[in-house]
């Protein structure tokens, strides 16, 4: 039985992975990680355009892409990323091997992206968050009105879940602090958060803004080449419910995630079919490293003035003894 269906996966042009032969280790600049490393930005920041030679300095950090369901090794190969940050924003880029397609009538024909990070305590990668009643029962394809509080403590921030039609190459499309909403209705790189595949909304609580800035291109529109994707986000944003915030030294849960636009010739990608890192089921590291360049922290004026008072209380102490001798 399976050898048949392994015949079967091969006829496709697809290789099915055994649970424990999916490698979960980041490769950084060709040595093996269990995390993906952000150095501390020096000089002037990426310019988002699609050509990389201004990250140059930043490391690469390789990850395997599987399908979602069922651990199929994406046919091209592994996602390349690239990750910086300064004291505002973290810049994000990522490289994905793959023939050029794209419609600009619809987005299941152009490819797609989208990251995860872990907000709520219990929040599991497989299955966006999975609390436990946004799991089965519902339409994949429903964005719930309004997440339930119960499901709170497994909320996933589900940041630049980018469809391409209404956009051009090369172009830097960016962020959207004044509509009080995660959804761009424009350029469709929404900002939303999740607690299960069946309860994915919008961005969507009082604080809630579009703080993703990012652009495309493909290294040749034909059969060959790469996609390259380009972004940055603020590090803290209004929204403590549906954004993780970000600082210096800390460590984060992350996934990323892309949709082939050729998964099927007829109809482009499915939304249960696109490929995600960390074999499909677990959480990938990823730390904003410190700056090794930054000034140590400086004592509070109360406490050097405390020194002051101690000194000088010494010091009289000090003459009052001599005076007795």
């Amino acid at each position: 039985m399976l050898s048949s269906l392994r015949s079967a996966f091969l006829l496709l042009g697809l290789s099915p992975l055994a649970a424990n032969d999916c490698d979960l280790s980041v490769i950084v600049n060709g040595i093996p990680s269990s995390e993906i490393v952000c150095p501390h930005l020096h000089g002037a920041a990426p310019t988002l355009d699609g050509d990389l030679s201004d990250w140059s300095n930043v490391p690469e950090n390789v990850m395997s892409l599987v399908t979602s369901i069922g651990a199929v090794e994406y046919a091209h190969g592994d996602v390349a990323m690239k990750c910086t940050y300064d004291d505002d924003l973290i810049y994000m880029a990522w490289t994905v091997k793959g023939p050029y397609r794209f419609n600009a009538t619809n987005d299941r024909m152009c490819a797609s992206i989208s990251t995860m990070w872990k907000v709520g305590p219990d929040a599991q990668y497989l299955n966006m968050g999975a609390c436990p009643s946004q799991i089965s029962g519902l339409r994949y394809d429903e964005k719930c009105a309004e997440v339930p509080e119960a499901c709170y403590a497994y909320r996933v921030d589900l940041g630049l879940h980018w469809e391409l039609k209404t956009t051009e190459q090369g172009v830097a499309y960016g962020i959207d602090l004044e509509s009080n909403s995660g959804n761009d209705l424009s350029w469709n790189k929404d900002d939303e958060w999740a607690v299960g595949p069946y309860c994915r909304p919008d961005d969507n609580d009082s604080q809630a803004q579009n703080e993703w800035s990012a652009a495309w291109v493909h290294t040749d529109n034909s059969t060959d080449g790469y996609y390259i994707f380009e972004s940055s986000r603020l590090l803290r944003t209004g929204s403590v419910i549906s954004d993780v915030q970000l600082e210096a030294g800390e460590e984060y849960d992350f996934g990323f995630s892309y949709w082939d636009p050729y998964e099927r010739l007829d109809i482009g990608w499915t939304k249960a079919g696109h490929y995600v890192t960390g074999c499909g089921k677990e959480w990938i590291t990823l730390r904003l490293a410190e700056d090794p360049d930054a000034p140590p922290p400086t004592k509070s004026s109360s406490g050097a003035a405390s020194l002051v008072v101690q000194a000088s209380l010494f010091m009289t102490a000090l003459v009052a003894f001599f005076a007795l001798i």
